[in-house]
This record gives structure tokens, C-alpha cells and sequence, in this order.
């Protein structure tokens, strides 16, 4: 088997990469041009690579035919909700343009076994508490642009498999962290801040945003797994939720990062990491997942943060 992984070089892409190639899986995948390939420094030997965005058809569609992949993950997006309010046309552009264009190159190619398409739990938007576990079968209600870019985008996911009979799969992943995260999410976000601290006079201030909102979050490394089991196991048309399952506070989280540092750290709301609209809560069912795809997951959020932690303490 051959897969191809759009965004491989990003944070979950290169997880991913690195799960498939331990599955005895050959990889391949797109990155962008100027993009940095440290995410994938342990397995670039292993790996065959084309520069492109999702636009640029033409080289796209020279790499797929060369490598004839038999599994596609389609990761490649925009992914910042935050900084998506700031560029809305163009988180639209990438998420759902650049899925369209991919799905066009992808017709006809009887060589294709299945495509994943990673959706979000933005799609969903804001539900009262007795609406909770979400489960995937919910209607889309998107409050941010990457919410509305990544729900249309599934919506084309669902009809190109309807009128064209593309094998789609998508799977709503809802919030994942862990190593490799970059600045710009929350987790990544407190533990540069609190690296930094560390390593200068070991005293400061830790700038945050909303700390009521209450998110799912699991580990990254449980995430990509799910979506190798959705390639494997997975039915074409369905839609499956990957999650932890149980959803804390945020400063529940940030608290056990500044526990387990020696700093001195003082928390600040800063109202510039302050949305315009804010989901309360977001926890997802995923016992469709476990029944279809075996789906389980295995590392706990504490070891999650603390490798997330160390991460930002080595960069």
C-alpha cells in the first residue's frame, strides 16, 4: 500500500507520516514551496516529496500519477480558527477550493482505494450542554470562517462521493495537540510562553485567552492513528468523530503545564486573543468510531502536554 498525505510536512501530516511508515505503509506527500521540513527530519529518507499548493494542479497531478498512492489524506488546510477571522477569503480559498481541485485530480483513478477527508468539530458551532456528547450525525452550524470553509468542504466530500463515487471518508477530528505544534493554538501557545520564561530569569507573565471554554482534547498520536484506521476500515459516505471523549477546562490544562514548571509564573488575560464568537464547550461521542474503526485512545492528556512542554524547552 501507498499513501499520499497533503500538508505532510505540518504538524499532524508529519505524526501521521511517521504512524503509516511503522504500518509497513509506503508514504508519500505534498508540502509547500519555502515550507520547513524539521517536522520531518525522521523520516525524509523514508519518504518521496513534491513541493505544490493545492492550486498548482498541474505539478499535483504529475506526482499522483508517478506514485499511483492507494490511500489519500487530504490534511493540507488553513487550520487556525483564531487567525482565520482576520482572512476569511483566504482560509476559504485553501479549505475548500484546494479540497475541490484535489478531488477533481482524484477522479478516474481506479488505482485510489480510499481518501480521508480531515474535517473539524468547528463545523459544528456553539451547542447548549445537553446537546453534548456531539455526534456525527449533527447538523453543521459554523460560527468561524475556518468552521464554514472546513464544513463546506465536507459537504463537497459528502457529493463528490454521491455523484462521482469517490471512496470519501471524513473524519471530524475535534482539538489535538502535542509535540510539533506550532504557536497559534492554545497548548503550543502556553508552552512556548512558559519555555521562555524558564529560560530567562525564571519569572513572568503568561498571556492567555479564554480559560472558561471547556475542549476535548486528545494527543495527536491518537488522532493520526484514527485516521489510518478510517483509511482501512472506514465507509466510504460516512462521517466519523476522532475525539478523547471528555472535555476539561482550559485552565485545567494550563494549570498542569504551570505545575509541572519551575518558573514563577503569573497569568494574564490578554483581550487581543480574545474571539469575536466563542464555543463554550466542544466534546465529541466517538463510539461510532470505536464500533467501525476500532478507534481508541491510548495517551493521556497530562503525558500530552508535558511532551508538548518538552518540545518548546529543546526549541
Amino acid at each position: 500500500m501507498k499513501a499520499l498525505i497533503t500538508g505532510i510536512a505540518g504538524f499532524a501530516g508529519s505524526h501521521l507520516a511517521e504512524n503509516l511508515l511503522a504500518h509497513d505503509i509506503k508514504v508519500c506527500g505534498t508540502a509547500l514551496k519555502g515550507e520547513s521540513l524539521k517536522n520531518l527530519k525522521g523520516v525524509k529518507a523514508d519518504i518521496s516529496l513534491v513541493r505544490a499548493s493545492l492550486d498548482d494542479v498541474t505539478t499535483l497531478s504529475r506526482f499522483i500519477t508517478s506514485n499511483k498512492p492507494n490511500l489519500i489524506f487530504h490534511l493540507a488546510a488553513l487550520a487556525s480558527v483564531g487567525q482565520s477571522f482576520s482572512a476569511p477569503e483566504k482560509t476559504m480559498a485553501v479549505n475548500l477550493l484546494g479540497t475541490l481541485k484535489l478531488y477533481e485530480l482524484l477522479r478516474g483513478r481506479k488505482y485510489v482505494e480510499n481518501i480521508v477527508f480531515v474535517s473539524s468539530a468547528d463545523i459544528f458551532g456553539p451547542l447548549s450542554p445537553t446537546k453534548m456528547p456531539i455526534k456525527p450525525d449533527y447538523p453543521l452550524r459554523p460560527v468561524s470562517p475556518y468552521g464554514a470553509s472546513k464544513a463546506a468542504a465536507d459537504l463537497v466530500s459528502y457529493q463528490y462521493y454521491c455523484a462521482f463515487g469517490l471512496p470519501i471518508v471524513r473524519v471530524r477530528a475535534f482539538n489535538h495537540t502535542g509535540p510539533r505544534q506550532q504557536t497559534g493554538f492554545v497548548i503550543p501557545d502556553f508552552c512556548s510562553q512558559i519555555a521562555a520564561i524558564e529560560s530567562g530569569k525564571g519569572h513572568g507573565i503568561i498571556r492567555v485567552g479564554d480559560l472558561s471554554a471547556r475542549r476535548d482534547l486528545a494527543d495527536v498520536r491518537d488522532i493520526v492513528n484514527g485516521y489510518r484506521l478510517a483509511s482501512q476500515r472506514g465507509r466510504a459516505g460516512e462521517s466519523y468523530i476522532l475525539a478523547s471523549g471528555k472535555a476539561d477546562k482550559i485552565s485545567s490544562y494550563l494549570k498542569i503545564l504551570i505545575n509541572h514548571s519551575p518558573a514563577d509564573i503569573k497569568i494574564k488575560t490578554d483581550r487581543k486573543l480574545l474571539r469575536p464568537v466563542e464555543v463554550p464547550l466542544l466534546v465529541g461521542s466517538i463510539s461510532k468510531a470505536k464500533r467501525q474503526l476500532g478507534f481508541k485512545p491510548r495517551i493521556k492528556i497530562e503525558k500530552t502536554l508535558l511532551d508538548t512542554l518538552e518540545y518548546w524547552r529543546r526549541n
